[in-house]
Parts: structure tokens; sequence; C-alpha cells
């Protein structure tokens, strides 16, 4: 089965409905993680399937409320482990490979990592695979062989702590096929209280019927009492999935005609369904031959899978009573949700209340093919209506966290542009005392065309003799930040800056120091699809940036005819935190974390100067340039659905720049800067420019 999603709420997944997921490739270098396979009763964990770089199948283990993540490892080197279910407590079951090539029923968990369940033929021989698991994580289902006796597989119930189950392994439990001792059987659901397992068996050879057992009186009787469920009045059925109290199964079965399934819903003690099986509702399909029920709510009224049209093609579809079968886009467009083209092809999970679903997609103005997602109807303080496209809406959110990388690059461009050069390459009067006034421009050309635009105005003095210089400075700084589908992030910013320079008696080499701290205002305007139209959630935060440069330049080094050259080399350290802030509007806002982003930055430089004529000189300076530190992160929860957690890590890059200056003596008293800087792809602006008026008093 072609999959969909999750990353979502507290949802009840059946076992079989698989999910597309997003990349996870971070929990395991070169792995590639695309299947959601269960997710916990509470919505708090989820596990699924993967391949490593040698294309070795693999899981990992989610936790839904931080976003976070890790790879669960294999149970046998370079064999196969792909785990299904995973319970309240973070408890993981599935199906693991042996160095012997046998598969084993397995649980996994982050403190003891893997255990061998055994089989129904004890702790050795046989084969046995894990498909669900309780809420509590105390009952395990599944599939088990034997070596003697019945070859084909039998379904098992695992009880924790049991002490009267099967020879040899006396926590397992064999779950009889409805044909007997040769028939076969499979367990693929169990109700969260763990009372009640369903599944498929054979009634005799190729006839399969959905079952459930009820397992309440297993650890007493030793057994667990097999029901078939019937079918739709054709020759099979099959069970995907069981309520939390185990009084309805949903799956599909074969009808009277000779074409297709339709999706069943089975309620014990049920009067509404077909002829001859009054327990059993046939749910009909939207106007085709086919219908399948992936997935029920937790209380059983909700049902929810994919149905054939009438043009026989496939649509997620939501059943209840009072409404019948209705495609997802009408249940959406009853909320006021707009699907437009974008085709719904399966549902294969729900919330315990039905508010939430998910599944596949397929939007034609989308090239990234089938896609999961998020289908909700408002819920008060949750966020409003709406159809999420999950790798669109991801993307989103980590382009809105990118403000913390973002904006502390903002608050270097005064260091970088009209501080480019240290105070001392500026002449003085006797006096000592000097004002300036400056003003930049830059752009980032980095995918989300950032501006930052600012002005500046300033004091500085000599001490000691003219071995020392000082200088305070203050400025306003504004910078806008495109975002994915026409959003946008503005920073209103302050900030002071500082310098102190020294240069010993004797030496040609200018020692400085300068500190630059500023706070900046954000308002960031996050743009996501829902369903064929956008939705706009905004959120307001406060931000703080600071960097410390140490810098030594080893003035006139050397010269070429009337061109002198002056090395120089800098270092310098920066800290920015984003305050946490909540979204508002739209309708899937979110709680983003505060953020803490470090860097360091090396510049090894060489600046040349030459005087044109007595009153214009010209500069010119080529950098290389090496930055470390903290990568774009974002984390946090959709609100009323999942966490987040993307990017983060650590980066390291390297650049050239190179710049002019065109220094103007306007008068005696006053020298004009004009500069313009060009850099290669790193984390300096591509492009950016300063003037600068210094005044001698």
């Amino acid at each position: 089965m072609l999959v969909t999603l999750l990353g979502s709420t507290a949802l009840m997944m059946p076992s079989p409905a698989k999910a597309e997921f997003r990349d996870l490739s971070a929990f395991a270098p070169g792995a590639y993680w695309f299947t959601a396979l269960g997710v916990s009763g509470d919505g708090n964990y989820m596990v699924g399937e993967g391949v490593d770089a040698d294309g070795v199948g693999r899981s990992f283990f989610y936790d839904v409320r931080s976003g976070t993540g890790q790879d669960i490892g294999l149970f046998a080197s370079g064999e196969p482990t792909i785990m299904m279910d995973v319970s309240n407590s973070g408890i993981a079951v599935g199906v693991a490979d042996t160095a012997a090539f046998t598969s084993r029923a397995v649980t996994w968990t982050r403190d003891a990592g893997f255990q061998d369940l055994g089989t129904l033929d004890g702790m050795g021989g046989g084969e046995a695979g894990a498909i669900a698991i309780s809420d509590d994580g105390n009952r395990i289902v599944g599939w088990s062989t034997m070596q003697g006796g019945n070859p084909f597989s039998n379904a098992f119930v695992w009880i924790r702590g049991a002490t009267s189950g099967v020879a040899g392994n006396a926590q397992m439990y064999a779950l009889q096929a409805l044909q007997g001792g040769d028939g076969y059987a499979s367990a693929d659901a169990i109700s969260a209280n763990g009372q009640f397992v369903a599944g498929s068996s054979t009634v005799g050879p190729g006839a399969y019927r959905a079952v459930r057992w009820n397992a309440k009186n297993i650890l007493t009787t030793g057994t667990a009492a097999a029901e078939n469920l019937g079918t739709l009045g054709g020759e099979y059925s099959f069970a995907n999935a069981i309520n939390t109290d185990g009084r309805v199964v949903v799956g599909f079965s074969r009808t009277s005609s000779p074409y297709g399934t339709h999706a069943f819903r089975w309620e014990e003690g049920g009067t509404a369904g077909v002829a001859g099986n009054v327990q059993m509702e046939d749910l009909g399909t939207l106007g085709g031959e086919s219908s399948d029920a992936l997935a029920v709510s937790g209380n059983g009224k909700i049902v929810v899978g994919s149905a054939d049209d009438v043009n026989d093609e496939k649509q997620a579809f939501r059943w209840t009573r009072e409404t019948g079968m209705l495609s997802l886009a009408d249940w959406l467009a009853q909320s006021g949700v707009d699907v437009g083209d974008i085709a719904l092809i399966e549902a294969t999970g729900i919330s315990n209340d039905g508010g939430v679903i998910v599944g596949r997609m397929n939007d034609p103005e989308n090239s990234d093919g089938d896609t999961p997602f998020i289908a909700r109807v408002a819920v008060p303080g949750e966020g409003g209506s709406g159809l999420m496209n999950v790798n669109e809406f991801n993307a989103t959110v980590y382009d809105a966290g990118y403000i913390g990388w973002a904006a502390g690059n903002a608050f270097k461009v005064p260091l970088n542009g009209a501080h480019h050069r240290v105070l001392m390459d500026f002449p003085t009067q006797p006096s000592g005392i000097c004002g300036w006034t400056n003003g930049d421009l830059a752009h980032y050309d980095d995918g989300r065309d950032t501006g930052v635009a600012l002005a500046e105005a300033g004091l500085c003095g000599d001490l000691a003799d003219g071995t020392v210089r000082v200088g305070l400075g203050g400025g306003l700084m504004h910078s806008t930040q495109d975002l994915m589908n026409d959003g946008s992030a503005e920073l209103d910013g302050r900030y002071l800056v500082g310098e102190l320079d020294w240069r010993p008696d004797g030496l040609p080499v200018i020692f400085s120091l300068t500190g630059l701290y500023g706070g900046s205002d954000a308002e960031i305007r996050r743009a996501y699809s829902n369903g064929a139209t956008m939705a706009y959630s905004e959120g307001e935060t406060d931000l703080v940036s600071g960097t410390l440069r140490l810098r030594a330049d080893w003035k006139d080094a050397f010269r070429f005819g009337t061109t002198s050259f002056s090395p120089y080399v800098s270092y310098a350290v920066s800290r920015t935190t984003v305050d946490g802030y909540t979204e508002t509007g739209g309708s899937f806002p979110a709680t983003f974390d505060e953020q803490v982003v470090h860097s360091g930055e090396v510049r090894l430089g060489l600046a040349s100067r030459t005087e044109l004529t007595s009153a214009v000189a010209l500069r010119g300076s080529l950098e290389l340039v090496h930055g470390a530190g903290d990568a774009p992160h974002a984390s946090g929860q959709v609100i009323g659905l999942h966490g987040f957690s993307f990017g983060g890590g650590s980066y390291s890059e390297t650049w050239v720049r190179a710049g002019a200056d065109l220094d103007v003596k306007v008068t005696d008293s006053a020298l004009l800067s004009l500069s313009m800087h060009a850099a290669t792809e790193g984390l300096d602006a591509q492009i950016s420019g300063a003037a600068r008026l210094q005044v001698l008093f």
C-alpha cells in the first residue's frame, strides 16, 4: 500500500496504514526515512521505516512532542529491522531479520534496546513478527510460524509478565485460526485497552475472513475466543483497524457483486448491517466499484479510507452514519476549505476525536508528486479548518525559523560595512576629537532576498599621546527577508558599537577590539497552502545580537610604486537570541521555541591604498573568510497538532570578499568615504555599500 504521512496529532493509526514522511537523514548519515508505520495512542511517539546508504531496511523513533528522533539501529548487523507500532510509553514493536535470515518479533526502547519476543515454538525455532501494541505497552500482537505442526503463520498475543503461554515462551499465546489447526491467521491490530485483537484468518483453503479475538480472559483460560466477522455477501473480508475499546472493526470485503470490494464497519451488537450479517455495515463507495476502510476514530463512529469515485479515481473518504460516505474534499468544503484541483487519494489515519485526518494527496501545482496531508476542522484555540501539504508546510516552518540566523548576519553588516576599517585608519586633528555618520546597504542573495539598511552616528577621540583611539556610536537598522509563498520577515533594530584601537610606539601594527550589541523587533508573516488557497500565520518577537571582533592591521607593510599594502587578520564571535513566540491567524499557526545562534569568523585580508590626488585616495581590499557555528534551526509546536524540529547542527563555510573605497577630502576637517563590497557565496552580503562622513573637531 503506497502511503502517507504522519507528523501529527494524537492519532490512532491502524497498523496496516503506512504514511509517507519527511527525510530524517540526520538520524543516521546516508539514511533515507520514507514511511511512518505506527503512532502511539496518545500521539506522542511515532516509528517508521527507511533504508541506509547500503540499502538495508532501518527504523526511526520520533518524539512528536519535541520533533526529535533517532535511528533505532539494527537487531542483527547488516540485516533489516522494521518497527511497526509504538505504545504510549515509547515501546516500539516490529520485525527484525537475524544473521540466520529468519524474522523475529522484537521490541525496542531507548533505555533497554532490543528484546526478542520469541515465537509460538519457544524462544528458538520458527519465525515471527510483531505488528501492533496496546496503549500501555503490555500486550503485543502479530504472527508466528512454527517448525513443526502448522506450516502457515499463526496469530499471537504476547502479554508482559504472563506465565501460562505456550511451551518455552510463557508470555506468548496462540490465537487460533477460524479454520482450525491447519489454517492461517494474522493479528494486525489491537484495541487501546489490549482486550480485543483484529486481523484475518482462513476458514478454508484460500477463503479469508476478518476476525476479532476476545483476549479478556486469556491469562486464565489460555485461549481467546475467535469471532468470524463474516463478509458483505462475498467470499472474503479483511480487517484493518479496531477502535479504542475493541467494539468496532473496519476493513474491506467482497460483496455479492462480481466486481470490486467495499469498506465495512463491523460493530459488536450492531443492527445496521447487511442482510445475513447485521453487525457489518456496507459503507458503499463514492460512485465507483471499490472502497477500503483504513482507520477508525476512538469511539468507532467515524471511519476513513479510500474509495473509487464515478470516474474510477481514488478519493479519500470520511464516513459517519449521519452523513454516509463523503469525500474528504466535500467534508472540508463544509468547513470552508476549498481543495481546488488537489486530489485527496486516501485517508490512512484519524485522531481519536475524529477531528484530524491524515493521508496522501496529489497537487497538480506541486512537482513533488504524491505528498502527505493533514486535514482538520476548526477547534477553538487550536487553529482553523484546513488542508496541510505536510512537505510544503514543514519547509515554511523552517523558513520562518531561519530568522535567528538571518538576524545574526544582519547585525554583522555594520562591522563589515562602514566599520570594515579600524578607526585609526581615518585621520584626526591634533585635539584628537572626531565624529562620524554613515549609512549602509546590503543584499543577501541566499534564496530569501534579504536586504539590510542602517544609519549610524558616533564620536571618537585619541588618548595616550595618540597611541589609543576610542569610539562609541549608535545606529538604527531595518531588514526585510522574503519567505516562501510571499511570506516575509521584517526587523527594526537599534544597536551600539564601540571600538578601542591601540598602536604601540615603534610598531606599525594597530590592534583593535570592536564590539556591537543590538536588539530588534521582528514581525514574521508565514504563508502556506490551505487547500487551493493561501493561509497566513503571523508572529511578533524580540531578538538581541552581539558581536566581538579582535583585529590586527600591519600598516603599510610594503609598497609597489605609489601603492602601499596593509595585511590584516581578524577573529569575531557572535551570539544571537530570538525569543519564543506564538503565531496568530491562519489554519495551522505554530509556537516557535527560543533560538540561540552562535558563530565564529576568521578574516585574512590585504588592503591597498593609492593616493590619486592630494584630496582623493583609492583603497582596495581582498579577504579570505572562514565562518563556522550553529546552522539554522527551527523547533516548536504546530498548535493542536505536532512538534517540529528542523535543521540544527553546525556549518562551516569559506568564501572570498573584495571591496573598494574612495576617500575624498571634502574640507580640511571633513572626509567622505564611499565603499562597495562583493562576496562569493557565504555568510557575507553578496553586494553591499556604505557612505561615511567623518568630521574632525
